[in-house]
């Protein structure tokens, strides 16, 4: 996790720590979720997850050889295959402030088929709960990139997210279209 979150704030052109210091990462808060899809007699009626983007900085999931995992791409739900034996790593919202917008949360779903069950664990890996998470302000520096997103702190950033109806979008969309 630290060695992502370190290429991560390399590449933004940060020290390769300011990630991990500017989230508190050694206090970070790590949520397991453990999900069962079972085979449905009718998938086309139903979903397995609705189409959602995760709180925190990364989220790696774990999950069986049966697809259900898609992403949104250009407008498109693209089917993402399970690699056996491996980790997918989300950039998730916090990534996203905490780069201005340079590293994009990922929008997915879940869907369900009517032959496999699915298993999915996800680890989600978040700031510390009271830390404030905004853009870098080295990111900002030469006006050619305003600010996207407000501070939050990640606790109240979770209990906002998790108490709103969202509709298939990110409540990134919601904090930057309103300033909270």
């Amino acid at each position: 996790m630290k060695e992502i979150v370190r290429g991560i704030s390399e590449s933004l052109g940060l020290e390769d720590k300011y990630i991990e210091k500017a989230s508190s990462l050694e206090n970070c808060l790590q949520i397991m979720v453990a999900n069962l899809y079972p085979p449905c007699p009718q998938p086309e009626l139903a979903m397995g997850l609705a189409a959602h983007t995760d709180h925190g900085l990364l989220t790696l999931l774990i999950q069986n050889d049966t697809v259900g995992l898609q992403v949104l791409h250009k407008d498109k739900w693209v089917n993402i295959p399970p690699i056996p034996n491996s980790f997918l790593v989300n950039i998730v919202d916090h990534i996203e402030i905490l780069s201005n917008g340079k590293y994009k949360s990922v929008l997915h779903r879940a869907v369900v088929n009517d032959r496999d069950v699915r298993i999915s664990i996800a680890l989600a890996h978040g700031p510390a709960a009271d830390v404030a998470v905004n853009p870098a302000p080295m990111l900002l520096e030469d006006g050619q990139n305003p600010l996207a997103y407000p501070a939050i702190k990640y606790k109240e950033y979770v209990e906002l997210q998790q108490s709103s109806k969202l509709d298939g979008k990110s409540y990134l969309e919601h904090i930057r279209n309103r300033g909270i």
